[in-house]
């Protein structure tokens, strides 16, 4: 993960700000993602001097249906790869992880506080419609909605209005500086931009992107085409770009020998490497350290309300072994923040409760009055994710021998993400967390008034101003060290049980597919630019 820096007028060097209102805008560096294969940015260097085909059908594999297209109300990382291509936002990723203009061209910031958007003339919607500020204005006015149920509300908390100043010109003020807040926009789906005056963005989603919907068949494809009204003209290249469905790697993989799909990703590094060994003229990339697995813990009732069977749990754990044996050492044991360039964080440190301890750990179930052990009921897993539910079996065993059963209980992903949201999974749940664009996205999900927060039982004001506090911080350095001292809390409180981290996807695709570019963010803008060499 990475969180840019935002260096304001007067700022360098440690200077004192002074609010420019020179209306330049301003790039912020967000560190670029690693891209561990030799030669990849060669490659691409090479492809980006060729002169593009337009034209052409683009077939990717995909692990996951989306659940839900409005990116204003959805809550699935299966979902972002789609809204990535239908939907832009003010800003963007650039391929280096730098922020860059998108349907804004620039902005002025008068003071800290304030930010005025210019927005780009005569993009159209897939519909036909003009995108205007309204339209911001009215992206904003359904995140802020309590009533729409935005998880991206906790997220644009800072805002405290959205103006237009004019049919291209949308004013925010927020109430206190905001370390995240350029970066939420630049991030898809959290900064998209929907047209006022249409519904059932679910189902028939209709943005400002590359690429606009043409169909979607469950479990098997869904199909989208180039945005002929797409505001740079150049692109995209491809005509169409289809998905095509497979629920196991097997499959997918299979898929990919026979080049029945162009490019994929694949979750198990194991599989990665192999495949990658075998086929020449396949491109690997693997992805920034980015997936982290936690247990999350519902903490509104016994046995989970008490702090000693939580410390417990996180000391029966052998994260090393976990990672060893289902990662193959790939990954690394970690806090809640991956890695990310955020004052030279590298994702990983001693905590409290980390060690494992088992005879400590039944010590603590004792004073907590368990001396026989304890059982916790059901541990809800993504049944879809076989990492996943690879870590929860060695969990269970390792809890086992500190006197701590649980049943594993494998779920389908749309009905355990509403329980989790919901709060009404009984003990222990399982949702790996994916990139995000800044800590602050990460810590909403233990603040004790977040939705997630509210539905695990957070209740911890220190913990709460912590966070705030490490928002509002715009020194690097200075917000790294604060980020660490939250992380040391909640493991010292076992909010959440963290076990390890890893990259997220490991992409892979055919090298007669020119102009592609990974993404730290784990999701595919840049089919934008890409196009087929055969």
């Amino acid at each position: 993960m990475t969180t840019p820096s935002v260096p304001m007028a007067g700022e360098e060097d440690g200077a004192p700000y002074e609010p420019s209102r020179r209306g330049l805008l301003q790039l912020l560096t967000a560190g670029g993602a690693a891209l561990a294969t030799p030669g990849l940015w060669s490659t691409l260097a090479q492809a980006q001097a060729q002169t593009p085909v337009a034209g052409g059908t683009l077939t990717i594999g995909a692990d996951a249906d989306p659940i839900g297209l409005d990116p204003v109300t959805v809550n699935a990382f299966s979902s972002f790869d789609f809204t990535s291509l239908l939907y832009t936002g003010l800003l963007r990723w650039t391929a280096q992880m730098q922020v860059e203009p998108d349907l804004a061209t620039g902005y002025e910031q008068p003071d800290p506080k304030t930010y005025v958007f210019k927005l780009r003339q005569g993009v159209k919607f897939h519909n036909g419609k003009d995108f205007s500020a309204e339209d911001v204005k009215h992206t904003f006015d359904r995140i802020m909605n309590p009533a729409t149920g935005s998880r991206l509300r906790a997220l644009y908390s800072s805002v405290e209005s959205v103006s237009v100043v004019d049919p291209f010109t949308v004013r925010f003020q927020l109430g206190t500086t905001d370390a995240a807040f350029l970066s939420n926009l630049a991030t898809n789906p959290n900064g998209a931009i929907v047209p006022a005056g249409v519904d059932n963005l679910n189902t028939q989603p209709v943005g400002t992107g590359p690429f606009a919907f043409e169909s979607y068949q469950p479990n098997q494809q869904f199909s989208l085409t180039r945005h002929a009204g797409y505001y740079e003209k150049s692109e995209p290249h491809l005509a169409k770009v289809v998905f095509k469905f497979y629920k196991d790697q097997a499959t997918l993989t299979s898929a990919l020998r026979s080049r029945a799909i162009d490019m994929t990703w694949l979750k198990d590094p194991k599989v990665a490497a192999a495949i990658a060994r075998t086929a020449p003229n396949l491109v690997s990339a693997p992805g920034q350290t980015s997936r982290t697995f936690p247990i999350w813990l519902n903490m509104k009732a016994k046995p989970l309300n008490d702090v000693k069977v939580r410390r417990a749990l996180s000391l029966a754990s052998d994260r090393k072994a976990c990672l060893d044996t289902v990662l193959g050492g790939s990954g690394k044991i970690g806090a809640m923040i991956p890695e990310s360039q955020v004052g030279g964080y590298d994702g990983s440190g001693e905590l409290p409760y980390y060690k494992h301890d088992v005879a400590a750990a039944k010590a603590l179930l004792a004073e907590a009055g368990y001396p026989n052990g304890i059982d916790l009921g059901d541990y809800i897993i993504v049944a879809a994710n076989p990492l996943d539910v690879a870590c929860a079996q060695i969990l269970q065993q390792q809890w086992q021998a500190a006197g701590i059963t649980v049943k594993l209980v494998p779920m389908e992903t749309a009905p355990l993400l509403s329980m989790w949201a919901n709060g009404t999974w009984p003990t222990l749940l399982s949702v790996a967390l994916s990139w995000t664009p800044d800590s602050d996205a990460i810590f909403q999900y233990v603040k004790s008034d977040s939705g997630f927060g509210k539905a695990m039982g957070s209740n911890d004001p220190e913990l709460d101003r912590m966070i705030l506090e490490a928002r509002a911080e715009l020194d690097t350095s200075r917000r790294a060290a604060k980020n660490l001292e939250i992380q040391k809390r909640i493991a010292e409180n076992a909010y959440v049980i963290q076990i390890y981290q890893y990259p997220l996807r490991w992409e892979i695709w055919w090298n007669y597919v020119q102009g592609y570019v990974p993404l730290a963010a784990n999701i595919r803008s840049f089919v934008r630019t890409t196009w087929l060499k055969k």
